[in-house]
């Protein structure tokens, strides 16, 4: 029977699944309990609350009933119009169509992501259905580690901070990703034979370097932004209240699904949906696999970069200095968690990319872009999301297969966990933005949209380029 590495998390997670999700909640209780008892008021609680609704309902809300998306076509198209009803239904109650009597005292906006966020993934369900099924437990972790998180905030007196709410909205994003990354990685390992608790455990070894990066992007991104904020000084409270929101949000997420995929008796069907999943996506893919062998790959990154200096002299670039540094901190760190050169090289070649179109819409367009602090989270956010392809595309590395073999395999893989994260980071962002009322959360959402959805289209040709390159040496 094949093996997979477990380490001690993982393991721990697998073998003592109640023991563990026990110390971890009771751990975050704790945090969120001093840091309420920490401030004079209900401020805090409230705020806890406040973020909780407004998480479950942007966020874990969408990503469950997504999960519950029928695989037969008659059952998932009658699934859907039962959700459109109900959200019409809702949507009409928030607006007090029914009569002021009896409105919902709900924000608009909020609802309106939610839906769309539930469009999405259920558009997605072949791709993401038992990811979402197997990691559904993540976003739920994720919520319950940034209420501990803003505990934590409370007890280091930071909740005012200009910076609290976007912390929030990357951690809270990080911890979905990994518990999507669990889930994932429980079908893949349950699929090549494992049982399911070494399948788990195996799951939750692997999320371990995903959630470091996270954590060394916040951090990358809390020494850019407070570094111009302070006029030269590094805000290191801050730096630290932010890696320990983002950690405790990943360590949540990733013990209790671990957890919870450990206690699971799943049947043969789970590998079934798997090797389903993976023989659609081939199909899917060869049409776009014949049009790019590695020359055509090559060309188009090279015309790519032709368009990127030419954006570069007529839009211009924000911030040169701080990018670079910031650009340079998430080299090294992905570097670091993922023990990869060409992962580091990909992740950064993509961001810098991304943000010079970026910035060439926003001119082309005349639309005013977020501030630097919310920029520069969403870059943080789109450098997470892109560690989904290119963990991928690094784990598919093989010298017996071709450039194109190696993209599909690293697109069959990481699509899905890039698209759980592009979701969850626009609806952790806006949902982040209505409970810290963070005025430039909205926005940064949009920009986050924009430049990770410009990374998903060049990373197919940056990976053939890349694995063509790479592959004469």
């Amino acid at each position: 029977m094949p093996g997979a590495p477990t380490g001690f998390v993982g393991k721990l997670s697998a073998e003592r699944p109640l023991l563990a999700s026990g110390i971890t909640a009771l751990a975050l209780a704790v945090l969120g309990v001093l840091g309420a008892r920490h401030s004079p008021g209900a401020l805090v609680s409230d705020l806890i609350l406040r973020f909780v609704m407004t998480a479950a309902l942007v966020v874990c809300a969408p990503m469950a009933l997504a999960a519950l998306t029928p695989q037969r076509p008659g059952l998932r198209i009658a699934f859907l119009g039962l959700i459109i009803v109900l959200c019409a239904l809702l949507l009409a109650a928030v607006l007090g169509r029914f009569g002021d009597g009896i409105a919902l005292a709900l924000p608009q906006p909020p609802i309106g992501v939610a839906m769309g966020l539930f469009a999405f993934l259920a558009a997605l369900a072949p791709l993401t259905r038992s990811t979402l099924r197997l990691g559904g437990i993540g976003p739920i972790a994720a919520a319950t580690g940034v209420a501990g998180g803003i505990g934590y905030l409370a007890l280091e007196n930071l909740l005012s901070s200009p910076f609290s709410g976007a912390a929030s909205a990357i951690a809270l994003t990080a911890g979905v990703c990994v518990g999507a990354g669990v889930g994932a990685d429980y079908a893949r390992h349950f699929a090549r034979g494992l049982t399911p608790q070494t399948a788990a455990a195996s799951a939750g070894h692997t999320a371990i370097a995903p959630a470091a990066f996270s954590m060394l992007a916040a951090a990358s991104w809390m020494v850019v932004v407070t570094f111009k904020a302070n006029y030269g000084m590094i805000g290191w409270r801050d730096l630290a209240a932010a890696g320990v929101e983002v950690l405790l949000a990943s360590v949540s997420a990733l013990v209790f699904t671990a957890a919870a995929l450990a206690l699971l008796r799943p049947s043969e069907q789970t590998a079934v949906e798997e090797n389903r999943r993976r023989q659609r996506f081939a199909e899917g893919w060869r049409p776009f696999r014949r049009r790019l062998p590695a020359t055509t790959a090559t060309a188009a990154s090279v015309i790519a970069g032709v368009l990127m200096v030419v954006a570069l002299f007529e839009a211009g670039l924000a911030d040169v200095v701080s990018l670079s540094v910031f650009l340079l901190l998430i080299l090294i760190g992905s570097g670091l968690a993922f023990v990869s050169v060409r992962t580091s090289l990909l992740i950064t070649l993509l961001l810098f990319i991304s943000t010079v179109f970026t910035g060439y819409v926003y001119a082309v367009f005349e639309m005013t872009a977020p501030p630097m602090t919310e920029r520069f989270a969403a870059l943080t956010l789109s450098a997470i999301a892109f560690s989904q392809l290119t963990v991928s595309w690094r784990n598919a590395g093989d010298i017996w297969r071709n450039a194109r073999d190696i993209a599909q395999n690293a697109m069959c893989d990481g699509l899905r966990r890039f698209a759980v994260a592009f979701g969850a980071g626009g609806a952790a962002m806006v949902a982040c933005a209505y409970a810290f009322s963070w005025e430039a959360g909205v926005s940064a959402a949009a920009y986050f949209a924009i430049v990770a959805g410009i990374g998903l289209f060049l990373a197919p040709f940056l990976m053939v380029a890349l694995s063509a390159q790479f592959q004469r040496y």
